[in-house]
């Protein structure tokens, strides 16, 4: 999806995967960021988040970095949001403070004290159970706990699996039972997703954060102090004007931070394009070349269309692998449903690809979400001199075995 933008944006990233690759410094099944290029990225965020005075949570998973956190973070605000409790270690882990929790994926009944020791600025809750459970531990812990409330509206869209919330119409019995708990707060509200995955030429709102809006006014109404109206998804410098004018109070970047939002595709942003996906080949079967797994993910035909094919650059060094592209057939043979990434498997075509060959994709990561993928943090890569900062497994523990 982003290949043609890497190659006219950052071509030095795709230089400096095949150099690392090819000199054994990184192992396929390796996303490389370029830590310049993020921090450079933020800056632009932020500085468009306070023209439309917005406010801002750094959603890490897509990255799932603990180093690139130290460019990009301020260790005294609570600036990050956790799509899980084991991002939530992650980041609390790495010195940092954690701003949300819960509004893609609950809680779990027996992690909830971990969590609450950790301070979130507010957590998510789907359920009058789960503010119960809330309040319940941080009575236990003698503290109070704000949270936001996920609120769903009849017209809402919604993903598959992502799915939940507390309904608009049930929204007032459900804060008033909530109100009877005295260590949570409820100070605001979320939906998921607030803006559509496009790679149309402008941004735009979806229901969902009309659905807040309104749920927002009810709150104030019933005199809860409500000062977050929470709005995720597809954040960037293009989006905000759209969020600030449809009511939002907070954002949450991901793809922003690395400059693949589907809005990157379509439009001229400042966000460069600062993370690449780099495995290798493997073996042939059948005229197939099948490729190291274990990293890939394959989301950019929401947002290009269900025809779409992403294509890979192949070679062995700074020159031949831009040479030519390969078709990314998918996990497994055309017409064959994989649920496990061992390979990828690519269509040759007419370039000369050889066993050994370095294999670079510019797909939209979701690192937490894959199998086994390492992350690689390099800086340098704007002026050619490049210098690895580190490797990192799935779990995000530093590979020793690697500069």
């Amino acid at each position: 999806m982003f290949l043609e933008l890497i190659k006219e944006r950052n071509p030095n990233l795709i230089k400096a995967g095949v150099y690392f690759h090819q000199s054994g410094l990184i192992p396929p099944n390796t996303f490389i960021l370029d830590a310049d290029n993020i921090e450079k990225n933020v800056n632009f965020i932020r500085q468009e988040a306070r023209k439309w005075n917005l406010s801002i949570y750094f959603m890490l998973k897509q990255i799932r970095n603990p180093q690139v956190s130290e460019f990009i973070l301020d260790k005294n605000k609570k600036e990050t949001v956790c799509v899980d409790t084991n991002d939530a270690r992650v980041i609390w882990g790495s010195g940092n403070l954690i701003g949300h929790v819960g509004h893609l994926v609950q809680i779990p009944d027996k992690e909830i004290r971990e969590i609450i020791l950790m301070q979130p600025e507010v957590v998510t809750v789907f359920s009058v159970e789960k503010a119960k459970r809330l309040s319940e531990e941080a009575s236990r812990l003698g503290m109070i706990q704000d949270i936001l409330l996920r609120v769903t509206g009849k017209d809402d869209i919604n993903y598959p699996s992502m799915e939940g919330g507390i309904e608009e119409n049930n929204l007032e019995r459900v804060a008033d039972e909530i109100k009877e708990y005295n260590n949570v707060r409820i100070i605001g509200v979320t939906n998921f997703p607030t803006m559509y995955h496009s790679n149309k030429g402008f941004s735009e709102t979806t229901p969902n954060l009309e659905t807040e809006v309104r749920c927002a006014e009810k709150l104030k109404k019933m005199g809860f102090p409500i000062s977050q109206i929470n709005a995720p998804g597809n954040s960037c410098t293009f989006s905000m004007e759209a969020y600030a004018k449809g009511g939002a109070t907070h954002i949450e970047p991901g793809h922003g931070i690395t400059g693949t939002t589907p809005f990157s595709v379509s439009h001229s942003l400042p966000e460069v394009p600062a993370m690449i996906y780099v495995t290798e080949v493997l073996h042939f079967h059948n005229k197939i070349a099948y490729i190291n797994g274990g990293g890939l993910y394959w989301e950019d035909y929401v947002a290009m269309g269900k025809d779409f094919k992403n294509k890979v650059l192949v070679g062995n060094n700074e020159d031949n692998i831009f040479d030519g592209k390969c078709k990314f057939i998918g996990a497994g043979p055309e017409g064959k449903e994989i649920f496990i990434d061992y390979h990828g498997l690519l269509d040759p075509g007419e370039k000369k690809v050889r066993i050994g060959d370095t294999v670079i994709f510019g797909f939209r990561s979701q690192s937490f979400a894959t199998r086994c993928a390492n992350t690689a943090v390099v800086r340098g890569v704007n002026d050619g001199n490049y210098v690895l900062m580190g490797v990192y497994d799935h779990c995000c523990h530093r590979l020793q075995r690697l500069p």
